[in-house]
């Protein structure tokens, strides 16, 4: 659950990098998982090497043990598709819908926010990244 986790929280961070530097949302997700993917299979896959003598019963005692290695490894290859796949799409629907029902009430507002001179604000405001993005 760990891996999964810092790896979904690695992502949207760097999407959020590269909204500050200027890219469109669904092309700051994909640049964002696409530069994750190596460092994201290469945790998974060391993890998954380390549960296969369980999965597969090996040692005293092994049968025992076949089970929980079973799930690490059913685990780790569904949570990593899901990290990869499912995670920028919600991603995605998560700021569609800060964008059009959240921004517009004060309080709810993002907090994410970055300059926005190429754009022309000129006097240098900051402004939430869902406004500036249009």
């Amino acid at each position: 659950m760990g891996i999964v986790k810092k790896n979904g929280i690695m992502i949207v961070d760097f999407a959020l990098h590269r909204l500050d530097e200027g890219y469109d949302r669904r092309s700051a997700i994909h640049e964002a998982s696409i530069e994750r993917f190596r460092p994201i299979i290469m945790t998974t896959l060391a993890a998954l090497m380390g549960a296969v003598p369980l999965a597969l019963g090996y040692g005293a005692d092994g049968s025992s043990r076949r089970p929980l290695g079973l799930v690490i490894v059913g685990g780790l290859i569904i949570s990593q598709l899901i990290t990869l796949y499912i995670t920028p799409v919600i991603y995605l629907a998560l700021e569609w819908f800060q964008e059009r029902v959240l921004d517009k009430v004060p309080f709810l507002r993002s907090g994410h926010m970055h300059h926005e001179a190429a754009a022309g604000a000129g006097d240098g405001a900051l402004e939430p990244a869902s406004v500036a993005s249009n």
